[in-house]
């Protein structure tokens, strides 16, 4: 079992009754080894819209022979190019904290499959995993047998998650998409509430080009009659977006978060009268581990509300949940405000301007597009202390490589290139060494993760600054290192193993 994470009482008498030769008609191995059987999009190396089979044909069959479970969700679903996972979190703390039963579904997990589904911070048991994987397997062999063609690794979660949460008798259930909107596995749902957090230049092979092209995919998670919570977006995007809204009498709901330059010749930036400037809270190390800020509504005010997520873009993301909870309220659901500023203050959530060393500082970011690790870098610079900055990066292929070497470069002193173990989306970390050394002022390359993160920490010094990024794959990776090779007292205290 892995350590660090809430074990479920299988047996509780508040779930469905299951009996022993039930849970041993699948072990939790076999169960993930099945799943390893079907296509995995998300590790593809042709990660393009032929080689997905982008339709949701085969994920409306395999839920229809499951009974449709999703029909009997209560759904907020969560598109958008950045900050899905955290808004997500976001969301489903607070309404944990509400006293609502939750279900959570992320993607992809940093070290255990298991983190994709939970409920009230709980992630689903193994035994639950190889139960519910031996529940949907006769209806994944039928489908995968059909016209529609296999069905995928997505495909699968999503099904299991569905199952879960329907049987666990959740209250909510907060989705989020995997990728784009319009034909995302998860875009069967009728939602309570949508949210779309900002929209970047991503996945462009799959998705478009243009903002107007990718917001267009993602706009596609608007229902009818159902409240959009809106992030600030390009204008292109943000044009998209109100116009569907208005053809499907979707009310928007938003919480300013943009700064604005004033005309004045002094060029003087005047904060909009909804935005307060982000204050930091350190640990007893000295090191920034959260943040604290205002937000206000149309109908609520949220001052120093305080999270353990840093960065500006966080901020954002932040103020998108709030504007998802005011849809959830303005539909007649009690969130008490003390709900909002417990389940933002006791947030669990890693791998996001993660400080999981003092000294050196080591911090662990899943940056994986030239947006976030402007975002990453930005914060690294204007939060912390240090002297030299190491960085430790792994970048898939469908990413914009030479974009985000050049961002790397004005803020890393070092770059170790590494790459994520066994999966074949990975580009080598010869190719990163070879594109970005002529702009990153010292670079090389150590294909071993493990090795890339000992030889980081012998250069460095107590006052360095050690960042493990480019990919969440290279950050499970990273957590599984320390946990393997650390003991409590070499790491400061918001290690969350």
């Amino acid at each position: 079992m892995e350590r660090g994470y809430t074990e479920r009482n299988i047996f509780d008498t508040s779930r469905p009754h299951r009996t022993a030769r039930q849970l041993k008609k699948m072990n939790y191995e076999a169960a993930l080894a099945y799943i390893e059987g079907f296509i995995d999009y998300e590790r593809s190396p042709d990660f393009s819209r032929q080689t997905r089979l982008y339709n949701l044909n085969r994920i409306s069959l395999l839920l229809k022979r499951l009974g449709n479970p999703h029909d009997r969700l209560r759904v907020i679903h969560i598109a958008g190019s950045k900050g899905k996972g955290s808004t997500a979190a976001l969301v489903a703390s607070v309404l944990t904290h509400a006293g609502y039963k939750t279900g959570l579904f992320t993607s992809p997990h940093l070290i255990t499959p298991r983190e994709r589904c939970r409920i009230d911070n709980a992630l689903i048991s193994e035994a639950e995993v190889a139960l519910y994987i031996d529940k949907i397997k006769p209806a994944i062999e039928v489908v995968s047998a059909s016209e529609f063609g296999r069905v995928s690794f997505f495909e699968i979660y999503t099904a299991l998650a569905f199952a879960y949460f329907a049987d666990m008798a959740t209250d909510f259930a907060v989705i989020e998409v995997g990728l784009g909107g319009r034909l995302d596995a998860t875009n069967v749902v009728t939602p309570v509430t949508t949210v779309i957090t900002p929209i970047g230049l991503e996945h462009t092979a799959i998705l478009g080009e243009t903002y107007t092209e990718i917001a267009g995919e993602k706009a596609e998670i608007i229902k009818e009659g159902c409240p959009v919570a809106l992030a600030p977006q390009h204008p292109e995007a943000r044009t998209v977006f109100e116009r569907l809204a208005k053809k499907r009498n979707a009310p928007i709901v938003e919480v300013k978060t943009h700064r604005t330059v004033s005309k004045s010749t002094r060029g003087d930036v005047e904060p909009d009268r909804r935005t307060s400037a982000a204050r930091l809270l350190l640990n007893t190390e000295g090191v920034p581990v959260a943040q604290q800020f205002d937000i206000e509504t149309d109908s609520e005010s949220y001052p120093q509300l305080a999270m353990p997520l840093l960065g500006h873009h966080q901020f954002v993301n932040a103020s998108t949940a709030i504007a998802a909870i005011e849809c959830l309220k303005q539909v007649g659901y009690s969130i008490p405000k003390t709900s909002v500023y417990a389940g933002f203050k006791n947030l669990k959530w890693r791998g996001r301007i993660q400080p999981i060393m003092a000294s050196p500082l080591v911090v662990l970011d899943g940056a994986h597009s030239p947006v976030s690790m402007e975002a990453l870098c930005q914060t690294l610079r204007e939060s912390f202390r240090y002297d030299q900055a190491i960085f430790i990066v792994s970048i898939m292929k469908d990413k914009n490589l030479t974009t985000i070497g050049n961002i790397v470069s004005n803020t890393a002193n070092t770059v170790i290139a590494t790459e994520v173990s066994d999966n074949p989306r990975v580009t080598s970390a010869e190719t990163i060494r070879d594109a970005w050394a002529g702009v990153c002022k010292k670079i090389t390359a150590c294909p071993n993760p493990e090795k890339a993160i000992g030889q980081a920490l012998a250069a460095a010094s107590p006052t360095d600054l050690i960042c493990i990024t480019g990919s969440l794959y290279l950050v499970g990776q990273a957590l599984e290192i320390f946990k393997s090779n650390f003991s409590a007292k070499d790491s400061i205290g918001i290690l969350l193993f």
